[in-house]
């Protein structure tokens, strides 16, 4: 199993990622896979391909 653990604060290293860490630390200490994206310096929108808002 993996989990993926999302940053959207926008600041990479900042109080987001940090508790994000600890979240990842106890999941890989019980055997479970993880990675952290950062998104917080990127837009959010609707659909790429109708570019519609839902």
């Amino acid at each position: 199993m993996k989990v993926i653990l999302v940053n959207g604060g926008p600041h990479k290293d900042g109080c987001t990622n940090r508790a994000l860490e600890e979240v990842s630390k106890t999941l890989v200490n019980n055997g479970i896979e993880t990675e952290i994206f950062w998104i917080g310096n990127k837009p959010i929108s609707g659909c790429l391909g109708c570019n519609r808002m839902q």
